[in-house]
């Protein structure tokens, strides 16, 4: 996941960057899937200040979260359809204090519920 703390560098904002679960090798197109939906949520914060990154690995499935505290001038339907390209799921809306992006890619087998895994944090 380097690559997606390298785009960290280059946010418009302060990121701060938590992973969970133990971190494994994901395919190269669930990779391309999460590092375009951090960097296209970070790019659509408005007025954010600061914002978080949230990788969990999970069984089957690497869920990607990114919070910030400002809003989105953003609509989201092209994640989305990133998302559903290999089989995961992708929400977006408004949060206690700011602009919530969660995605679920899956890693293996059978992709996740489309129902959003609880919130990491």
């Amino acid at each position: 996941m380097d690559k997606i703390e390298t785009l960290l560098d280059g946010a418009p904002m302060p990121v701060a960057l938590d992973c969970s679960g133990e971190p494994r090798h994901v395919p190269p197109v669930v990779f391309r899937s999460a590092y375009r939906v951090v960097r296209d949520a970070l790019d659509a914060a408005t007025c954010a200040s600061e914002a978080s990154v949230a990788i969990e690995f999970m069984p089957g499935a690497l869920v990607v979260q990114v919070e910030d505290d400002g809003g989105s001038a953003r609509d989201f339907d092209e994640l989305r359809e990133v998302a559903a390209a290999i089989g995961g799921g992708l929400a977006a809306a408004p949060a206690p204090g700011g602009f919530r992006v969660r995605a679920w890619l899956p890693t293996e087998g059978q992709p996740p519920s489309p129902v959003a895994p609880p919130a990491a944090h």
